[in-house]
Parts: C-alpha cells; structure tokens; sequence
C-alpha cells in the first residue's frame, strides 16, 4: 500500500539582505515610432549612457552581465542597466524591505496589482504625463482599458503588462490512457476512474506499484484547479496573494466569497475522496516545485494541471522527459472536465499579468520611460525575446539557432522580455512559427486559451486597509483547513464551525469591505452572500 504522509505548502521567508539589495538597487528610450535612441539629438557626439536600475523576479530566468542581447538593447537606447533579479518565492519579501527602506530601483517589475500596497508611499511616479510624453509606443501598444483598470486613486503610478486571462491547462499521460483503453475523461465520474487506473493498474508496465494518478509539478492548488472549475468557481492559488476570490451569484446583486461557499464544500468532499482512494500523491502537499517536476519527468504521475509551458517545455525540453521515458506523450484535458451540474472552466489570470513603476526618486525617469518605449516598438520586442538575430535565432518565426537554443537552455537569453508585453505580437508569431517546438507549444497554449474562465468578481479593486491588516491571516487559515479537510485531520461534518471561525479572523471584514469598495468603484448595490 501507498502511505500518507502530513502535509504543508508554502512558507514566507523574511530576507536578511537588506544592506545588499539596497546596495545593489539604487538607480538613478525610444522616439516616437519604430525608430532607435542611440543616434544623437544635435548630430554631435553621443551622450554618456544613462544609468538605470530594475528590479523584478527571474521568472526561471538568469541575468548573464555579458548577454549580447542586453548590451544591444543598451546600446540602441543609450543605457547602462543595473539589474537585480530574485527568485520568484522570494521576490515579495525581498521588495518589501526595499520599500521600508524607501530606496528602490528605477524601475521595478511587481505582480499584477502588488503595486496598490505601495503606492500610498509616495514611492511611485504619478506616470500620466511622462507617457503622454516619452511613452507613445506604450500608449499604442497597451489597450486602453487596462491603463483604466490599473489607475489608483486616479493617478497612473504603473505600466500594465497585458496578459493572456487563460494559462494554465490540465494534462495526462495520453500512452497511459492508450496502454490502459481508456478514453480522455469529460467528466469527474470519468477522472476519477482514470486516476485509480493510473495508480493501481501499472500504466508504465514496469511490474512496480510506483505510480500516482493526480500530482503536481507546482502547486497544489493548480492541480486541484479543473476541479474546482467544474463545481463552477475558482478559488485561484489558496492560500496565495488574490484578495479572497469572489463570485457574482446569478441573480446579479449578490457577491460570495468562494472558500466559505457551498460548492468549495463540494469540491474539497470529492478532493477528499480521491484522497481517501490513494489516487493522489501522498506528496503533493509538501514536495518542492523542482522536486515535483522531476517525478513528473520521471514518469511517477499521470495527470496534473499548471502553466501551460510545464508539460512541453519543463518537463520534455528542459528535464528532457522523452530521453527518460521515451513513449511518454502529455495531452490537454480538452473540453475541461464538467461537474454534477454540467459546469466546467478554470481560473482567470486576468488580463494584467504584471506591473511596472518608475521610482519617485528616480533622477532620470525620462530615460526610464523611453527604455520601456523602445522594448515596446516591434524591434525592441524582437530584440529582448529572441537575442541578436542571425546569432541567436534566424527568424521570429523560424528555429533557433544552435547558440540561440543554447541559450535559452540556459535560461539566460532574455531577461528583459516579461517588463513590456506585445500580447499581439506574441500571437502573430506562434500563428505563424515554422519551429516544431512552437508548434507543439501552440497546443497547450491554445488549450490554455480556450477554457470557460471564472474572474473573481473583485479582480482589480485596490486593496482596502481591512484586507492589508486581515488577509494575510485569512489566507492562511484557509490554506491549512484545505489541507486538514482533504487529508482527514479535520472533519467536513465541522464545516460550519470552520466558516464561523474564517468569518472571525478577519474573513467577514475583509469581504465587507471589498463589496463596499466594489460598490463605490462600479456604482452598484451590491450586497453580502454569507
């Protein structure tokens, strides 16, 4: 038999480094149209780089100080970058030192709306009249209902990084389906025959009792996801940063939070009984991410669900799963997997995936804008996600080139390429890639795009003071109910004990203030579901 094993997910860590980072982050273009920076205004001889610091997370990414890719772009905007990148888990508490310290970089790279804890501050630039100004690619290239939805307090303190709302996408083993007879499952009565399959049924045929039907490679939250999605909400990452995901009931007026609903009941008790049937690693709430991918990688698990590059390019390109386990093949849940009442979907991103600010402190915020600008032009897109043509990629739309691809493997090519987003360039050229690897990658990406999405309903209201002092410890008390409720620590049959004590913590508080924001920003009435 398999065990069981007690279980955690994330952990906060406060960084011992705030002398270096502040040490390392102090800092201190493009003209209109396609048109380069680097050619002097009066003809006569060039002025000095200007210096410019950023700060963002690495994104799996790594800054190499001698990236050709980087000192072209430095080049043609005439800049000298100092940048500092971060670990993703760390990145967050990383900032916030260097926003107690009040000394932040030129610019700074913050997840989709962080930049609202901040911005009372005064460490932001009010950005409205330098856009206007030095920005015209900016204001071209981004929709102007996201400049909209990223206004606080009617000021304009961030650039919106647009983003794809659909990213995440549910895979299996399609050679264990093929192995097993099974067919791709639509509903969760048919995941759930699939997951017992693939644990007990020896899907690899290797003789072992070694494989999971559901695991992770991420988060745990993520896999539970479709799941969720087919009781019709979507709790996004529990126990993570969205301010308490909320969802409009259908008779227009009435706001619910999803972890005190009815359907996340009904999810967790069907959780649970995979759970109770052994069909989920006993893992998935205590493994690291890196670990997770190499079981996956291994060919350990048969089903999960994540970003929609995990599956063609973390697990086959980059831990090279088919060297591993040659017949394996990952396929797309597709339609999603639909519930008792026939819904179905997955989690919203949303249309901002991140945010960048320029330092009120910052001595050439005009320098500042016009590097953004020229990253935002067709050229300067080009240039910081594919390197220096002809070296490291032919074409945007052809195979890497040998050293191009070598660098990507070694995930240092393009560093600068998640601060401006060309969502529409990004489609023009997968639709149109010739390279068997975005070809592949279209799958996943296409499936990820093609799912029922449920928005929280208070997706982009600024944080209120109850939320900042409360959710936090909201979120966390959430996350480890989920747990105990799934694993059997604690009882389903305490539900409504667990919903009064979520209320108490600041849960009730914090909703009631977000549906009196909600209210205000919208012009609505509406009114609390619990």
């Amino acid at each position: 038999m398999k065990s069981m094993t007690k279980s955690r997910f994330k952990a906060a860590g406060a960084s011992l480094l705030t002398v270096a980072l502040i040490a390392g982050c102090s800092g201190g273009g493009n003209e209109p149209a396609e048109t380069s920076t680097s050619k002097p205004e009066d003809g006569g001889t060039k002025k000095e780089p200007t210096a410019i610091s950023i700060i963002q997370p690495d994104l799996g990414r790594v800054w190499k100080a001698d990236n050709p890719g980087t000192k072209e772009l430095e080049a043609r905007t005439n800049v000298k970058l100092n940048v500092s990148m971060h670990p993703n888990n760390d990145f967050t508490s990383k900032y916030n030192v260097l926003a107690a310290s009040g000394d932040i970089p030129d610019i700074s790279r913050l997840s989709a709306f962080d930049y609202q804890n901040f911005a009372d501050q005064g460490l932001f630039l009010d950005l409205t009249d330098y856009i206007d100004e030095y920005g015209p690619n900016l204001k071209k290239a981004i929709p102007e209902e996201l400049w909209e939805l990223t206004k606080y307090k009617g000021k304009q303190f961030v650039i919106p990084y647009e983003n794809t709302a659909g990213k995440e996408v549910p895979v299996v083993r399609q050679d264990w389906l093929e192995t097993l007879g099974l067919s791709m499952p639509t509903n969760l009565d048919e995941f759930e025959a699939m997951l017992k399959a693939f644990t007990f049924d020896d899907p690899d045929k290797n003789g072992n009792n070694d494989t999971y039907g559901l695991g992770v490679t991420n988060t745990y939250s993520e896999s539970f996801m479709p799941i969720f999605g087919a009781y019709g909400i979507a709790p996004g990452f529990i126990g993570g940063s969205t301010p308490m995901p909320s969802y409009l009931k259908e008779d227009g007026s009435t706001i619910v939070p999803v972890a005190v609903s009815p359907e996340y009941k009904e999810a967790i008790t069907y959780i649970k009984r995979l759970w109770d049937a052994k069909v989920i690693d006993p893992e998935i709430f205590t493994i690291k991410a890196d670990q997770a991918q190499q079981k996956a990688a291994q060919g350990k698990i048969g089903y999960f669900n994540a970003w929609w590059s995990i599956a063609p390019q973390q697990l086959v390109m980059q831990l090279k799963m088919n060297e591993i386990v040659p017949e394996a093949k990952w396929e797309p849940i597709l339609p999603a997997l639909t519930g008792p009442e026939g819904k179905s979907g997955m989690f919203s991103f949303g249309n901002i995936g991140a945010s960048v600010a320029i330092s009120a402190k910052s001595k050439n915020p005009e320098e500042a804008i016009k590097f953004l600008d020229y990253l935002a032009t067709e050229e300067g897109w080009e240039l910081a996600r594919f390197g220096i043509k002809d070296t490291h990629y032919t074409s945007a739309t052809s195979p890497r080139t040998a050293e191009g691809q070598k660098a990507y493997d070694e995930k240092w090519l393009d560093p600068l390429s998640q601060i401006v987003s060309r969502v529409d360039l990004v489609d023009k050229v997968n639709n149109a890639s010739e390279d068997p690897v975005q070809i592949e990658n279209n799958r996943f990406i296409n499936a990820a795009a093609g799912y029922n999405l449920y928005a929280d309903i208070f997706y982009g209201i600024p944080l209120t003071d109850e939320y900042k002092m409360y959710g936090a410890d909201v979120a966390k008390f959430e996350e480890e109910m989920i747990i105990k409720f799934i694993t059997g620590v604690e009882s389903l049959d305490k539900w409504d004990s667990y919903v009064e004590s979520w209320k108490k913590k600041g849960g009730q508080t914090v909703f009631d203030a977000s549906i009196k924001k909600y209210n205000e920003l919208k012009g609505t009435q509406a009114v609390s579901g619990i």
